[in-house]
């Protein structure tokens, strides 16, 4: 019976240590020695609660691991970012004849001609050829 005692006061305290520090890790392990002082009721053998623990902890973490990788399965920035090759963005001016400043996606971006033969580039609509991390590579419309 005292060790049924140990193992709630232990769910106790590391329930209370997760709602100090909010860490889901402390509410799982809190959940496995409830888990562990409920079984302690039915098997009086330590090593048994202690596998209990282990295998309700492990469950617990497989859990928490398979959910927060259903949740990374969103399209990421850098795939969204793909699908918008071939948009079109305005162009109002041209600076140094490559270079420019243009607003897409909610940001402001600066954005470069891909090529050029030379001539001089015209204010208008461009379509973006090339994502890169700090700049947008533009062809013409």
């Amino acid at each position: 019976m005292s060790l049924t005692f140990f193992w709630f006061v232990a769910a106790a305290i590391i329930g209370m240590l997760d709602l100090y520090f909010v860490n889901i890790l402390f509410l799982i392990i809190s959940a496995s020695c409830f888990i562990a002082g409920f079984s302690s009721l039915f098997f009086t053998s330590v090593f048994v609660q202690l596998a209990i623990l282990i295998l309700s902890s492990g469950l617990f973490f497989a859990i928490l691991l398979t959910v927060n990788s259903l949740d990374r399965n969103e399209v990421p920035a850098s795939e969204r970012l793909k699908r918008q090759i071939g948009k079109k963005v305005v162009v109002h001016e041209w600076m140094d004849n490559r270079f420019a400043k243009v607003q897409f996606d909610g940001k402001v971006w600066e954005a470069e001609i891909a090529y050029t033969s030379g001539e001089s580039l015209t204010p208008g609509q461009y379509k973006i050829w090339k994502i890169l991390p700090n700049r947008l590579v533009l062809i013409r419309a």
